[in-house]
């Protein structure tokens, strides 16, 4: 932060002044307001994209000192601010304008409602006397759509509000479950005098900002109110831990907000407890802890105890209904899940609750009442997990520069890719390097392979699984790790549809020569591989007017995908003053990404332009989800992998599945054959 302010805010110089401050300018103005309390926060950076209604609170936010990031799109901005909050562990702040400003925010601050990080976004807004009259510029109200996405969204009205609730706002975002909050601040405040507003106001009963105190937990201010589990609960614990013969531990979200990192390491080492991680838990404690290992083991069906560490058991883990019996250790009564067979809660901040849970193991020597079986179980775990790193190693390398597909150095494999991704990261940074997965076909390839050894280093949409966000993230990170002392690079693994999507604002991370590896893998549109499980090469079961070859209004048509030569994103990058390299070589793809790093490192960001095979697809495709997805497509018109995933997943549904001949299942990894697509390919590319 800055140390020289406007005028506003140093009283000493106001002094000097022959005419006084607020004769020729609004002063005290809501925007000195806003400043302040960020000032307090120890706020330091802010993301977002001016406007008419909100330069009152960018313009003092800046003249106190705090820098502003201005993006060409408010979604970006709200990435960015995800972000920084992730890797710095404090609260971040975006804005936008009223209008389309504040609904251009809305989709990303969704995605952080969804992944709990504790944003501050203000919002611009309308003269209230035009409420529902929708006769005047930008009419919206931020403080009704936000509600859905935010843990609170009010309307401040008066400026005497402000004050109050910024500083309730930043509680509110910063408690768990720490999630975002909005505050309209309308232009009715821009034009408000405060003094001559207090005139008036309830005949001066209330002295002004009665409902703000400066610093109101002195030092502590900043910090997030939290609260420990009870001891009994603790001892309950403890005891779970010792009874059980084959514990595995999971760590997720929200152990990495509350920094729990140290005293889950202390109790995995003192338990000989084998562990994974999730998402921003990734990294919590270093994947190079030997209790380490990558997901659930092949016997899982053995584990008799899942420590359950701050992770959002959902979706993405069936609910864990094939979870045994579960310790759920969370921050939360929200992250508290009803639907686990549960053993004991330890409800409260994760690094204290463990904390207790250690002290309380060590106090009472439980560790030396562990059974001689768990050490033979941790040693079965660790071994699974070295032969786990092998397979996917010699998996990978499978479809390296000899394999005959990619021996002419046209096209790239994501499973070859991720392989080569771990070991330059690992070799050139110690695997500290942070990763944004934003690519559909690519985070289902290189999720395994990739390896972190410090905290909020996995940086995804989380269950917004979107597209487009790496850009952002990748900025709001680098920031972060900047103002931290960091300049190792940040890597964005797009895909091309979410390069397209968000791209323009890497001109950001240009102006500010910000370390970052934006990665394209670029396979020519919204997962064109898709097509080959169901819908044919030649998207054959689109209507005609969208097959690709189709004319329509003269043009040629490509399905839903673009022509091999597709987008050059190499242009793009020397539009915006980026470096940049296109790669179509697995052969080279290893010195690449090194030069690109360094490039990175030197001289900001880089994109690297990689075309990919586009018979390769998410394996996801195939699971009982997708073939919902697509159950409406008749059987007959389907290719070979469609009927297999719709046989295999919904014969019990419908059965007239089971007379139908049992299709091979497929590998997500293996490019087609002739024979599997069904007919000769219409273009040389598509073979």
């Amino acid at each position: 932060m800055s140390k020289e302010v406007g005028i506003e805010f140093d009283e000493a110089k106001q002094k000097e002044l022959s005419v006084p401050l607020g004769q020729r300018e609004l002063h005290p103005s809501v925007g000195k307001y806003v400043a302040e309390v960020l000032r307090e926060q120890e706020v330091t950076v802010a993301f977002g994209v001016p406007g008419g209604h909100v330069w009152h609170f960018i313009d003092a936010i800046s003249r106190i000192g705090i820098k502003t990031i201005t993006f060409c799109h408010e979604q970006n901005s709200v990435y960015a601010a995800e972000g920084y909050s992730q890797v710095t562990q404090k609260p971040a702040v975006a804005y936008g304008t009223v209008g389309p400003g504040a609904g251009n925010a809305f989709s990303a601050v969704q995605q952080a409602w969804l992944s709990n990080s504790p944003i501050i976004y203000l919002a611009g807004g309308h003269e209230v006397e035009h409420d529902g009259l929708y006769n005047t510029i930008q009419e919206s109200y931020a403080h009704r759509f936000f509600e859905h996405v935010t843990k609170w969204s009010p309307r401040v009205i008066y400026p005497w509000q402000v004050k109050q609730f910024l500083t309730r706002g930043f509680k509110i975002a910063t408690t768990s479950p720490r999630a975002p909050v909005a505050l309209e601040l309308g232009i009715d405040l821009l034009f408000s005098k405060d003094d001559e507003m207090r005139e008036n106001y309830w005949g001066k009963f209330f002295p002004a900002n009665m409902d703000y105190k400066p610093s109101w937990r002195g030092e502590q201010t900043t910090e997030p109110l939290s609260s420990v589990a009870d001891p009994q609960e603790v001892a309950r614990a403890a005891q779970t831990l010792v009874d059980a013969e084959k514990p595995f531990a999971l760590i997720g979200d929200f152990a990495a907000w509350d920094k729990a990192g140290k005293e889950l390491e202390e109790l995995f080492t003192l338990m000989k407890i084998p562990f994974t991680s999730r998402r921003l838990g990734r990294g919590v404690v270093s994947e190079n802890h030997s209790n380490y290992h990558r997901g659930f083991p092949r016997f899982r069906p053995e584990i008799d105890l899942v420590v359950s560490a701050g992770v959002k058991v959902g979706f993405f883990d069936g609910f864990g209904a094939k979870w045994p019996e579960t310790l759920q250790i969370a921050s939360a009564q929200e992250h508290v899940w009803t639907y686990l067979d549960t053993t004991e809660v330890l409800l409260g901040n994760i690094k204290m609750s463990v904390a207790a849970l250690v002290d309380y193991i060590k106090a009472n020597n439980l560790q030396a009442k562990v059974s001689p079986a768990r050490q033979e179980w941790l040693e079965r775990v660790q071994k699974s997990q070295g032969e786990a790193i092998t397979v996917r190693k010699d998996r990978a390398y499978k479809y390296g520069p000899d394999h005959p597909r990619y021996k002419a150095g046209n096209q790239m494999h994501y499973g070859y890719m991720s392989q080569i991704i771990r070991e330059v990261n690992e070799e050139v940074y110690d695997s500290a390097v942070r990763v944004m997965i934003d690519g559909y076909t690519m985070s289902d390839f290189v999720m395994p392979y990739l390896h972190f050894t410090r905290p909020a280093s996995c940086l995804t949409a989380n269950d917004q699984a979107g597209v487009g966000h790496g850009v952002g993230q990748a900025i709001g990170a680098a920031i972060g790790d900047l103002e931290n002392g960091s300049r190792v690079p940040q890597l964005a693994l797009l895909g091309d549809s979410g390069m397209m999507n968000a791209g323009w604002d890497i001109s950001v991370a240009v102006d500010y020569k910000l370390p970052i590896v934006y990665l394209v893998t670029n396979n020519g549109g919204w997962m064109p591989g898709m097509k080959y499980a169901y819908y044919g090469p030649n998207w054959d079961v689109l209507g005609p007017q969208d097959r690709y070859g189709a004319e329509w209004m003269g043009v040629k048509m490509q399905g839903q995908e673009r022509p091999r030569e597709g987008i050059d994103f190499t242009q793009f990058a020397s539009s915006i003053g980026a470096q940049s390299m296109r790669c179509t070589s697995n052969a080279s793809f290893r010195e690449d990404l090194k030069r690109a790093y360094s490039m990175a490192e030197k001289d900001g960001p880089v994109i690297m332009d990689c075309i990919m095979d586009r018979h390769l697809c998410n394996q996801a495709i195939t699971s009982p989800a997708y073939a919902l997805m697509y159950v409406h497509i008749p059987y007959d018109e389907m290719p070979q992998r469609g009927k297999a995933a719709r046989r295999k997943m919904l014969t019990q549904w419908l059965p007239g599945l089971e007379n139908e001949p049992e299709a091979p299942e497929w590998d997500s990894w293996e490019p087609l054959s002739e024979e599997e697509m069904g007919y000769a390919p219409t273009e040389e590319w598509m073979k």
